[in-house]
């Protein structure tokens, strides 16, 4: 069975999951994730993703699974350097490395196709700073881009992000819905208020903090098969500082690739169960697929190079 890994890498923490088809669209096969807090420096943080790409490969190839590409996206500059210089270190081919923002764009052209929206206004939330963009649905083109920064304060931050709700229905892409993600902030708190600001849809994912690594996963995937990708256009505003977040791509020798990333209108399942009927949908939604065996595949460190990971969330 072909499966892709998508890995979200955020400064504390890191999210994998393995998902099903060879263009990142089946139920989720696993998933699990790391705290990074004992790392305290962006190439040991970078080891660390390493072994547990080494280590997922190793794992899923034993239990006859083929992972046909892997994407990492990342929020922060010096570890996606540090990533990239620890892949071409190791050797390991075939890992996209793609930007948070352009993560959450593959997330939003996969749910504008499911809902049926021909563009979706994107709100991509971080502890410190909101992006607003709109995705168009057939090209995967991303367009109105605006990095704002957020206040200190939780409520001023919420009134600021419901204020730039309340805007999205007269950006000039004029987009039919709004889908909200985030990295290391709390989705469920501020769905409320942008739904009170705004007469357009809010569509959030069914599990916020995989939503990254989902999104890695499904520009991983259509890099490698060559679907119509999601392009970042320039920023309407002022671009944040380090320069335009956009993807590359670390293969053999490491070299980088700068300007798109991949993503495709996939279907968002929910989490596999042992031994058990999986109740799954379209993106964050729902229809019905069934999932009848004991998944054998765990996402752990490669044997030789094994980070500390305490906790395994599949059963």
């Amino acid at each position: 069975m072909d499966v892709v890994l998508g890995v979200s890498m955020a400064p504390e923490t890191v999210r994998m999951v393995l998902v099903e088809g060879e263009a990142a669209g089946g139920v989720t096969v696993d998933q699990d994730g790391f705290e990074l807090a004992d790392q305290t420096t962006a190439a040991g943080a970078a080891d660390r993703v390493v072994a547990a790409i080494l280590g997922t490969r190793e794992s899923a190839a034993a239990g006859g699974y083929r992972v046909k590409s892997s994407g990492v996206t990342w929020t922060d500059q010096a570890e996606a350097a540090a990533l990239r210089n620890a892949l071409a270190e190791h050797q390991i081919e075939d890992v996209m490395l793609v930007s948070g923002v352009m993560a959450a764009a593959a997330l939003a052209q996969a749910t504008g196709s499911a809902t049926n929206c021909a563009r979706t206004a994107l709100l991509f939330v971080e502890p410190s700073t909101a992006t607003m963009a709109v995705v168009d649905t057939a090209d995967g083109s991303v367009a109105d881009v605006r990095r704002h920064s957020l206040p200190s304060s939780d409520g001023a931050a919420l009134a600021q992000l419901a204020e730039l709700a309340s805007g999205a229905e007269s950006m000039r892409a004029r987009p039919d819905g709004l889908f909200l993600v985030g990295s290391e902030v709390d989705i469920p708190y501020i769905k409320p208020a942008l739904e009170a600001a705004t007469s357009l849809s809010v569509t959030t994912p069914e599990e916020p903090e995989m939503a990254l690594a989902r999104g890695a996963s499904l520009a991983a995937a259509n890099a490698h098969l060559g679907a119509p990708s999601t392009t970042a256009m320039p920023y309407a505003g002022h671009p944040p500082a380090g320069g335009r977040e956009l993807a590359y791509s670390a293969e053999a020798g490491g070299a980088a690739r700068g300007t798109q990333t991949a993503a495709h209108s996939g279907e968002r399942h929910s989490r596999k169960s042992v031994l058990a009927v999986v109740a799954a949908t379209l993106v964050f939604v729902g229809g019905v697929l069934a999932l009848a065996l004991a998944l054998a595949v765990d996402i752990r460190p490669h044997a030789h190079q094994r980070p500390d990971i305490t906790q395994n969330v599949v059963a």
